[in-house]
């Protein structure tokens, strides 16, 4: 671990990102010595096509499991909100953070037998500056002015502008670090703990154990299995069948059976995972601001956390950084369900008797019972909602940012500015609203290169209070992720940005022997 000062060594930033501690049933709290053999299977709740091992394109949780486990990273967080070193060594910012240097470990050998450059780890950063690779990552990198080795195990990364979360950025999924030159992904070739024995997209994902992996006795599994089980009941009785050790979202009734069953338990991790409803502000008639402000108000934030989420979640406040982060700017309104409040912007946007259609999916998680909700208050007051739904398959490539008014979701990163860069931005890759703000653009930047917490408090006020105002976005209430896993199954710890330890745990788990 690098010894630069404590505000960016732990963060107040990221301390707020984590929120309340986990809930650890079952698995989750064995702390048990290791044993090896097994295999694991993971039945995950979402499938695509367009499932890859380019992490440039990662969409779904899926790719993030698939690619932990075949790729090593720089740099990771752990269970405390804290960035920790992996295949850097070591990692140290110079004094105002523009420059960052990166000790990599030696003896890092790929799948295929060669060993982990200082070039492959440049290219694996500099990749996602390339227009030709179209990366999701592209708003991350450009701070990036570039990068240079000094010597065989040293890299240093000069920015633009300062950067006190640059440590963490760089150990974020898309950075999986890959073989210096690398276009093609069909046949993967990480440093990971797993090789890949079987790949079907949208189906099926195997791998098996790295006999050479870098860290030493890992992995304890002898392969995994990741296969898709869309119906939320069918996933649960998976899980208490035997059929399936770990389940991703479990949801409604299903959480009850499995804390009650014998074999198996809910792993619950609070995080600032949402589901909105976004407008595209870039056509009519979702640029009317007043129908996004009606809109925002015919949801009972309440009744959808303690009916929909089960109480797992926080109510939000149409931006996307939750109350208990140190950043939270607690004095701006707080909308609410109110039927007259409603019906004054609705009528104030002209929409007369026009139908509003809101396209939802199971994409989107819960999108469809926010809808549901979203239509009912919306009867009340005379405004006619017609729900759209659409199959998850290609959900984000083709339909979401493409309708006038549709559901979005997003799983937390690291640091709240690392997915306002990805999703608020303008002509960010994920900012499905269209919305282009050089002034929220610029605060953005502001934030992620001031060091003094008090001045960033006052920046990301300045970015929510510009969010909440902006006619794009109802985002009633963060949800926790609520998982499955087998009471054989130990050495799972939560991480607060995504399913299952952060999509990051199968170098790390074992079945109880």
């Amino acid at each position: 671990m690098s010894t630069f000062p404590p505000i960016l060594r732990r963060r107040a930033f990221n301390a707020g990102l984590m929120g309340s501690a986990a809930v650890l049933a079952g698995a989750g709290v064995a702390r048990a010595a290791p044993t090896r053999g097994g295999a694991i299977r993971l039945g995950m709740a979402s499938q695509s096509t367009n499932d890859t091992f380019d992490s440039a394109r990662y969409l779904y949780g899926n790719d993030y499991v698939r690619g932990t486990s075949t790729y090593s990273y720089l740099t990771r967080l752990d269970e405390k909100g804290e960035v920790q070193p992996e295949v850097a060594e070591s990692f140290e910012p110079n004094k105002d953070a523009t420059s960052w240097t990166f000790k990599l470990r030696r003896g890092i050998t790929f799948h295929d037998g060669a060993t982990l450059s200082t070039d492959d780890v440049i290219f694996s950063i500099l990749r996602h500056q390339d227009p030709k690779t179209a990366s999701s990552a592209k708003q991350l990198v450009a701070n990036i002015k570039g990068v240079k080795a000094d010597g065989p195990d040293r890299i240093t990364v000069e920015l633009n502008a300062p950067d006190v979360d640059f440590a963490v950025l760089i150990g974020i999924f898309q950075f999986a670090l890959v073989k210096n030159g690398t276009t093609d992904f069909s046949k993967p070739i990480g440093t990971g703990a797993f090789t890949v024995k079987e790949f079907t997209p949208g189906v099926r994902t195997m791998g098996v154990r790295n006999p050479n992996f870098w860290k030493e006795g890992r992995p304890y599994i002898d392969s995994y299995e990741m296969f898709t089980i869309l119906d939320a009941s069918a996933r649960a009785n998976a899980l208490l069948s035997g059929d399936a050790d770990l389940i991703t979202e479990l949801r409604g009734a299903s959480i009850e059976e499995v804390a009650k069953s014998a074999t198996a338990q809910p792993f619950v991790t609070p995080a600032a995972r949402y589901t909105a409803m976004q407008a595209a502000v870039d056509r009519a008639p979702s640029d009317n601001k007043e129908i996004m402000y009606g809109l925002s108000y015919l949801i009972d934030r309440k009744r959808l956390l303690d009916t929909v989420y089960r109480g797992y979640g926080a109510i939000a406040n149409d931006f996307p950084i939750k109350s208990d982060s140190p950043y939270f700017d607690g004095a701006l309104p707080q909308p609410s369900l109110d039927h007259d409040k409603a019906k004054y912007h609705i009528g104030k946007s002209g929409l007369g008797n026009s139908r509003l259609e809101l396209t939802v999916s199971d994409a989107a998680i819960f999108s469809v019972e926010m809808g549901q909700l979203m239509q009912r208050e919306a009867s009340r007051i005379g405004l006619n909602i017609d729900l759209k739904r659409e199959p998850n398959d290609a959900y984000w490539n083709v339909v979401a940012g493409k309708r006038p008014f549709f559901a979005t979701n997003f799983h937390p990163r690291p640091t709240y500015n690392m997915l306002l860069n990805l999703a608020f931005k303008s002509n960010a890759v994920w900012n499905f609203s269209h919305y282009n703000n050089s002034d929220l653009d610029g605060l953005i930047d502001k934030a992620r290169a001031t060091l003094d917490v008090g001045q960033r408090k006052e920046i990301y006020g300045q970015i929510e209070k510009t969010i909440a105002g902006a006619g794009m976005i109802v985002l009633p209430c963060f949800m926790s992720y609520v998982d499955g896993v087998s009471n054989k199954v130990k050495g799972l710890t939560p991480v607060p940005v995504g399913n299952l330890g952060g999509f990051n745990f199968t170098d790390r788990i074992w079945l109880e022997s």
